[in-house]
């Protein structure tokens, strides 16, 4: 949000008469500054929604949460057949994510899809806060953890670079960000049932 706040400035300009001071407000928002008030829009309308319409999504997040203990008791087998399961669905999105940006709506694409994961975390947190009480918070945080690190860099990359102009498509940066992305599956493969182990257990 730093460009924003140094974008909201006042001008003040003086002239003779009675009149003389005005004051103008630039506001120029830039694509990045438009993609986190859709990410924070999106996690409003997911808390939102999962917090009014609850009932009707309780037998998913019934399951949802099923699915998260069964993850703390894989054997090494399903674990690395979980792992093929989320590279595959990352690559999925890393694939799309670049093809939009290689389009002439690429800005507003993006603001629809962190619109979108803004939308999921909210309406996630909130049906695991109603399930766990207090624990909602630190269970969200640790289905996270530790692979945040990992998609975190690799969907500001991809933002950042989506939203310039005059953008090329370079093999070293793609290779970076199936980097990230393998290495993001192989946490939440491996490494998140460890964090969650703390909090469901």
């Amino acid at each position: 949000m730093a460009s924003f706040i140094r974008t909201l400035g006042f001008r003040f300009m003086r002239r003779q008469g009675p009149r003389a001071m005005y004051a103008s407000l630039e506001r120029n928002f830039k694509a990045e500054d438009r993609c986190i008030l859709c990410f924070f829009a999106g996690l409003v309308a997911g808390t939102l929604l999962a917090n009014f319409w609850y009932p009707s999504f309780m037998e998913e997040a019934v399951y949802y949460l099923g699915l998260l203990d069964r993850n703390v008791n894989l054997n090494q087998g399903e674990r690395l057949q979980l792992f093929y399961q989320v590279l595959r669905q990352r690559g999925i999105e890393v694939g799309i994510a670049w093809l939009i940006g290689l389009t002439a709506y690429a800005i507003p694409l993006f603001c629809l899809l962190t619109a979108g994961i803004g939308f999921s975390m909210g309406f996630v947190l909130s049906v695991i806060t109603v399930q766990k009480g207090l624990m909602g918070l630190p269970v969200f945080l640790m289905t996270i953890m530790p692979q945040g690190f990992c998609y975190l860099p690799l969907w500001s990359i991809l933002l950042l670079w989506g939203m310039q102009k005059g953008r090329q498509f370079r093999v070293p940066a793609f290779l970076l960000l199936l980097i990230l992305a393998a290495l993001g599956s192989a946490c939440e493969a491996w490494l998140n049932p460890f964090f969650l182990k703390m909090v469901l257990s």
